[in-house]
């Protein structure tokens, strides 16, 4: 096929769920839009930008901010058509970005909170990084739509912090798991129609098959959206 978009990713916040958002790239442009050759998929950038992480504190935004806005800027001069983060925390810097170029981007906030909305969910979970859950990214968004969240602890937090971490680092224990199950489960119990996945390593944290679409994988939906701009008109 032929077509002229190009869709630049800044990636690398952290590397491993750079890597699981292109393997979902691939797999929705084969189930959603038949490609089969290499001329069937889309046409991508991806800048991984080894940031010092914000994900428990702002003590390093401004020094991650600068590398962000440069490869922003990169990628708008690599002949991006649209943009996209592939980090949910690094969309509090989103507005910021948006300044730099004007390249659009594609929000993945956004497009989690669609996918609430056309799900029909009225009440929510949100797990992600003490900085993403502070920042009420995901609040301030859906209650536009009058869909209700129910946010984890601050002894929680931690739980995912911990095994954020342990998965950027490449390593997992059973009992961080079994910690990390057992905040799923309390959200539930509080009355979380679904949970969002709010932070693109914990899709990779522990196997979800079992809660079928009781998660909403922000990874996922990111990948969807780019397939869908790429392929639309």
């Amino acid at each position: 096929m032929i077509n002229d978009k190009k869709i630049g990713i800044i990636g690398g916040v952290g590397p491993q769920s750079t890597d699981f958002i292109y393997e979902k790239i691939i797999q929705f442009s084969q189930s959603k839009y038949g490609a089969k050759d290499n001329a069937d998929y889309p046409r991508l950038v991806i800048e991984s930008v080894p940031i010092p992480d914000f994900i428990s504190n702002k003590d390093h935004i401004e020094v991650a901010k600068e590398m962000l806005i440069d490869a922003a800027k990169s990628l708008s001069n690599a002949g991006a058509t649209r943009l996209c983060i592939g980090s949910n925390t690094v969309h509090i810097l989103l507005e910021e970005l948006r300044t730099q170029t004007e390249v659009p981007f594609i929000s993945m906030i956004e497009l989690v909170a669609k996918k609430c909305i056309n799900s029909g969910f009225k009440k929510v979970g949100v797990l992600g990084t003490p900085v993403l859950i502070q920042s009420n990214l995901y609040t301030r968004e859906l209650k536009k739509n009058d869909i209700e969240i129910i946010a984890p602890s601050e002894e929680q937090l931690k739980i995912v912090e911990e095994i954020i971490r342990h998965i950027l680092a490449g390593s997992k224990s059973e009992d961080q798991k079994k910690a990390y199950i057992d905040v799923l489960n309390d959200l539930f119990s509080k009355g979380a129609e679904a949970i969002i996945l709010g932070c693109t390593e914990l899709p990779l944290a522990v196997n979800y098959e079992a809660l079928g679409n009781r998660t909403i994988n922000s990874d996922e939906v990111l990948a969807e959206g780019i397939v869908d701009y790429y392929y639309s008109g």
